[in-house]
């Protein structure tokens, strides 16, 4: 088992954060590699699609395997025993915005045996993720800064 993980800090409130985090239909807006599809009759079991430019998708079924309102959400995808890779996203408020730690925890057999390969491309992943959510926050609040309807004309 092995864990990696990346922290940052947004100048965002927790509250809109939390927003887009916990609207899993909506992660295809901004998450680069993966596109999640709640099922509507069994809210925490849901459809993973991984995606990456140039390479086929590949979909599973998976469930949400902690979800703690304004402070966790994250899912498990893989066979157990063998590897299982859980992502999560874990966010606190802080005085200036919200800290996010976004990280990955890799179990089972092979996890043990790939570890060495596995660290470092999980870690951009998670870099890039991260990236993507932080422009993904920075152009929603310019987007609803400027689209607010004119008050008193």
């Amino acid at each position: 088992m092995f864990t990696v993980d990346h922290s940052l800090h947004l100048a965002v409130p927790l509250a809109r954060v939390w927003r887009l985090l916990a609207d899993v239909d909506r992660y295809r807006d901004w998450h680069p590699f993966i596109i999640l599809k709640r099922d509507p009759d069994q809210p925490r079991k849901m459809t993973y699609t991984y995606r990456r430019r140039g390479a086929d998708q590949f979909s599973v079924e998976t469930e949400i395997s902690k979800l703690d309102r304004h402070h966790i959400i994250a899912w498990r995808v893989g066979v157990r025993w063998l590897l299982e890779i859980e992502e999560s996203f874990i966010v606190s408020k802080e005085l200036q915005g919200t800290h996010l730690v976004h990280g990955m925890c890799c179990t089972g057999f092979l996890s043990f045996l790939l570890w060495p390969l596995f660290r470092r491309g999980l870690r951009n992943v998670l870099m890039l993720t991260d990236r993507s959510l932080a422009a993904h926050l920075k152009r929603a609040t310019t987007i609803a800064r400027y689209s607010q309807a004119k008050r008193g004309l």
